[in-house]
């Protein structure tokens, strides 16, 4: 129950040890759930249709944010649902339907939200 600290490379235990752990630990029944201490991006960028997602990934990466962006000719579907595997923190959704918004919504919560990219922004800093 207290903080210790880690030594890496000691018998056995590395950073691959250590991924696996929280994975083990952190994910739910839909993929993994990245603390944002560790996740390898902070957002994950969808992009669904003819969207202005590429003018939202420089805002962010203008901002500091380190970005997945996902513009594959995919369905919606199996956008969210890779989205849902690899577990980066936060989605963020632009499309014909958020307008001048982006919907954004963090990998362990329920609801999406609809902001504008400035309050989204400002949101995830």
């Amino acid at each position: 129950g207290s903080a210790k600290p880690v030594f890496l490379g000691s018998y056995g235990i590395g950073i691959s040890r250590l991924m696996a752990t929280v994975v083990e630990l952190l994910s739910d029944e839909f993929g993994m759930v990245w603390p944002e201490s560790v996740a390898p991006f902070k957002v994950h960028l969808i992009e669904l249709g003819e969207g202005k997602a590429k003018d939202v990934y420089e805002h962010l990466i203008k901002a500091g944010v380190e970005v997945l962006y996902d513009d594959r000719d995919a369905s919606a579907g199996e956008k969210f649902k890779d989205a849902d595997l690899m577990g980066i923190p936060w989605r963020m959704v632009v499309s014909e339907k958020t307008k001048e918004k982006v919907e954004i919504k963090k990998r362990s919560a329920k609801k999406t939200e609809l902001l504008s990219i400035n309050e989204a922004i400002r949101k995830l800093i």
